[in-house]
This record gives C-alpha cells, structure tokens and sequence, in this order.
C-alpha cells in the first residue's frame, strides 16, 4: 500500500513539475513572440533619393544611424493602405517619445503622388516630422520595391476605373537597423501589427548588430 502510495504521489509530482515547465515554455514563447522580430534576415538596401512631401530630398544615407519602418501606399488606395497608414500612425504614437526612428511611406503611384498630394494625405493621418512621404522616377520607386525591398509593386495598366485593379502592391511593414540592412518584415494589416513593429523596432535600437 505504501509503495503504491509512493508511485501515485511520484507521477503526480512528474505531472506537476512537467506542467508547470510547459507553462514556462509557453510563456517565454509568447514573451518572445512579443518582444523579439518572428521573422529575421540581413538584406542591406541600395542607394535611393527620392522628394518628400515636406519638400526635403531623402536619401538612404540621410537614413543611416536610424531604425526606421517602411511601407508602400498610394494615397487614392481605397483598401488596405488606409488601414496600413492607421497603423503607422499608431506606432508613430506609441514611438512618440523614442529617438532615432523613422517612419517611411513609398508610393507606388508616383504621377498622381506629388509632394503637395502626399503632404495632405500626410496631414490626414498626422504625420509627425519622423514620417516621411516619398515619391520619384516611377521606374525608380519600383525597382526599390521590388529589387530592393523584394515587396511587390506593380501597375496593371488596368484601364477600368478600379484603383484596387490597377495598382498591386505588398502589405507587409520592413523593419530597416542602422545600417540600412532590411531585417523582418511585419504584415501591415494584421490587427497586432502595430504592437509586432514597435516590439521589432525597439529591439533593433538596443542591438548591437
């Protein structure tokens, strides 16, 4: 009787203790989901300039020494642009306070967006001094997307009337370090895309690489 009473409390400790460890397990997995990038890479991006709405040219260098989110939208996006640019304006705000980060919309349809066009679509979202709108050379911004940033950008030519129909382009937020170096992508309409971004963000200011 006592040797079985033994082997009772023996395995119900064993559950407990390995219960207890996955619980652990699990936890330090959602810290890290929460405070750490889910997806990381080293990709250093090529040289660019391009106008910005504020009336600024903004190259890759000028950017050197930030950790800074870049996206790309066009302003007449009757989609997912607007919520990707609602979420840039939440992590501009809870970044509000933190120094050396910006925050970098490319468009993808250039001939419409001039800098005067993307300094109202700027004021619309209240953009601060640290978010930049950036337009150019049609060829340029594309390549940049494409080669550069490998997010899609591309315009169908479709002559329907349907924005959504003609220009075709990634949804993800690319986390840039220091250097200039692409390293995690987030989905920018994901409802947690702000929190992922400002997490991931905040890890690559306190890196060392």
């Amino acid at each position: 009787m006592k040797m079985r009473s033994y082997w009772i409390f023996f395995i119900a400790s064993a559950i407990g203790v390995g219960g207890f460890t996955g619980y652990l397990a699990y936890n330090e997995i959602q810290h890290n989901k929460t405070v750490s990038p889910t997806v990381a890479f080293e990709r250093p991006l090529p040289a660019f300039s391009f106008a910005a709405h504020n009336g600024t040219t903004v190259s890759k260098t000028e950017l050197l020494g930030k950790v800074w989110v870049a996206d790309f939208i066009f302003t007449s996006c009757p989609g997912p642009c607007l919520k990707m640019s609602a979420q840039m304006r939440e992590i501009q705000s809870r970044l509000e306070k933190t120094t050396g980060v910006r925050f970098v919309s490319f468009t993808v349809n250039p001939e419409i967006d001039t800098p005067t066009v993307l300094a109202k679509y700027a004021e619309k979202f209240s953009a601060g001094p640290n978010w930049l709108f950036l337009t150019g050379s049609k060829q340029n911004l594309y390549d940049l997307a494409e080669k550069g940033f490998l997010l899609s950008a591309v315009d169908t030519g479709d002559g329907s009337g349907k924005l959504e129909d003609k220009f075709i382009h990634d949804t993800k937020f690319a986390i840039v370090d220091k250097s200039g170096t692409i390293r995690t992508y987030i989905n920018g309409t994901d409802e947690d895309a702000a929190t992922k971004v400002v997490a991931a963000v905040e890890h690559y200011l306190t890196s060392p690489n």
